[in-house]
């Protein structure tokens, strides 16, 4: 299982964000600031992924999920494997 510091995924820009998929950057989410889990359909065919929600409430980066069950948060870390 991989572990991500919520540190690393603010400097890990380029590695998490997907270049491909640029409409989950800007989507609205509720908590500020924080790492959250998450669904959009159509996208990533409907399984989870990973996203920091910046200070004005949307998604700044995000990461694919490979599975259902694969996004955890546990306290500052986040995973999604």
């Amino acid at each position: 299982m991989k572990f991500i510091s919520l540190t690393t995924m603010i400097l890990s820009v380029a590695v998490i964000v997907g270049a491909d998929d640029t409409q989950i950057i800007g989507h609205p989410c509720a908590k500020a600031n924080h790492a959250e889990c998450g669904a959009i359909t159509s996208h990533n065919d409907d399984l989870p992924f990973l996203f920091l929600c910046g200070p004005d409430y949307t998604i700044t980066e995000y990461q694919d999920c490979t599975c259902y069950s694969c996004c955890e948060l546990d306290g500052p870390y986040a995973s999604c494997f």
